[in-house]
């Protein structure tokens, strides 16, 4: 086997070849990658400094004579800044009044102040999930309590994908199941969709 290198499309034995390493992928991240970066980028802003810290600590040289020279005095620390946190505001259900704490609150038992009809919604169960019509009844009685109304939905439908097909081939079809039930019933509010993420990863924004 050879690799192709070059612009040119020059083909080289695997052999003498050295890939460098860090270097910017380009295209798609896999599944794993994705949860890894955002697991990173969420990390709270105590850890990050610290990061950081260590990093300029390690990179930045402090009383370097060639910087001094023209007048560069670097620092390691980081530039400390008056601010002021704002007063968690009130959260107004219909049964109760609430105050999130760090950001976050739960919606146990809350119920909203105008629920929301939810009647043009279709399942698309890829796997042959046992108990589907076990789940709608928990997604009805959850959106009841929270002040929801939530019909049967106007589809379940369990298209099968080829197990010996390609990543490809299978997101492109479960792409053209998504098209057909769109084209199908319009005014769709949502769309379940049952699927095995290892085998083939389907980003959010697809």
């Amino acid at each position: 086997p050879s690799i192709t290198v070059g612009s040119k499309g020059t083909a080289l034995p695997m052999e003498v070849c050295t890939i460098v390493r860090g270097q910017h992928k380009l295209g798609k991240l896999t599944g794993d990658q994705t949860s890894n970066m955002i697991r990173y980028s969420v990390r709270p802003a105590f850890e990050k400094e610290k990061i950081i810290q260590l990093i300029a600590n390690r990179e930045i040289v402090l009383n370097d004579p060639l910087l001094a020279h023209y007048c560069i005095n670097p620092s390691n620390k980081m530039i400390e800044v008056n601010g002021r946190v704002l007063d968690t505001p009130t959260i107004n259900y219909s049964n109760k009044s609430i105050r999130p704490r760090d950001g976050s609150w739960n919606l146990r038992g809350k119920v909203f102040s105008l629920g929301k009809t939810m009647d043009n919604w279709g399942i698309l169960d890829f796997v042959g999930v046992r108990d589907v019509w076990q789940f709608i009844r928990e997604v009805q009685i959850v959106g009841g309590n929270s002040g929801m109304n939530i019909n049967e939905p106007r589809f379940v439908e369990n298209p099968r994908i080829n197990s010996r097909d390609d990543d490809y081939r299978k997101k492109e079809q479960i792409r053209q199941e998504l098209k057909r039930v769109h084209k199908n019933y319009p005014g769709l509010q949502m769309i379940v969709v049952f699927i095995n993420g290892k085998p083939f990863p389907i980003e959010n924004k697809e």
